[in-house]
């Protein structure tokens, strides 16, 4: 029964219950995430789940409105991801954490069958996504999902920022306008939440008026 074999691997899947099929191909064959050219036995993907992301160093060095990703790692276990995102918009490279979570993750529920992607900033606020086994087979997708979470966190700061005055505000576009100099947005939202906590600072410090 030629027909009976795997496509990918090209074993035979005449003895494979059919829940582990995908017309004549092993299933786990169809999850590999950023594959090389090694294929693991039909054995060892049954016992694994195959959800490991072969190739996660490839990650290290890509940079997104000047948020870059360095140090990629994982676990023993292959189910947990991590890397470190630094903000080259600052001189001191404040870092965030990028962390990817496999369907086989401990913490997860047996039948999930989605990827978790978490990125919290400096000052812990995170935001987060699910990827499913199909969409984490390209990298390059993966690449447009860490922009599209970047840029929540962005948005998440901005609307979570202290609402300044007029004058504050305006004086520091002013500034800009008038100088012709481009100020990363990082660097402008770290400004102007020091300005604020130096008014906060000299209004705590000046005593009351005892008229």
């Amino acid at each position: 029964m030629k027909q009976w074999v795997c496509s990918i691997c090209g074993n035979d899947t005449s003895n494979v219950d059919y829940d582990y099929l995908i017309n004549y191909d092993h299933i786990s064959c169809h999850i590999g995430v950023w594959g090389g050219k090694d294929v693991p036995t039909h054995k060892d993907k049954l016992k694994t789940g195959f959800m490991k992301i072969k190739g996660w160093e490839k990650i290290s060095g890509y940079t997104y409105k000047g948020y870059t990703i360095v140090n990629p790692i994982h676990n023993a276990e292959e189910t947990k991801y991590e890397a470190t995102i630094l903000n080259l918009n600052l001189p001191q490279k404040p870092k965030w954490e990028l962390e990817v979570l496999t369907p086989g993750y401990k913490w997860k529920l047996a039948d999930d069958y989605f990827f978790d992607i978490i990125i919290w900033d400096e000052n812990r606020l995170n935001t987060r996504t699910k990827m499913d086994k199909h969409a984490m087979k390209s990298i390059s997708h993966f690449r447009q999902t860490f922009e599209q979470l970047v840029d929540r966190i962005l948005s998440i700061r901005l609307t979570s920022a202290p609402i300044y005055s007029s004058q504050s505000v305006g004086g520091i576009v002013n500034h800009v306008n008038n100088s012709g100099t481009t100020i990363p947005y990082g660097q402008m939202v770290q400004s102007i939440q020091s300005m604020q906590q130096t008014i906060n600072n000299l209004t705590q410090n000046t005593p009351s008026n005892p008229f």
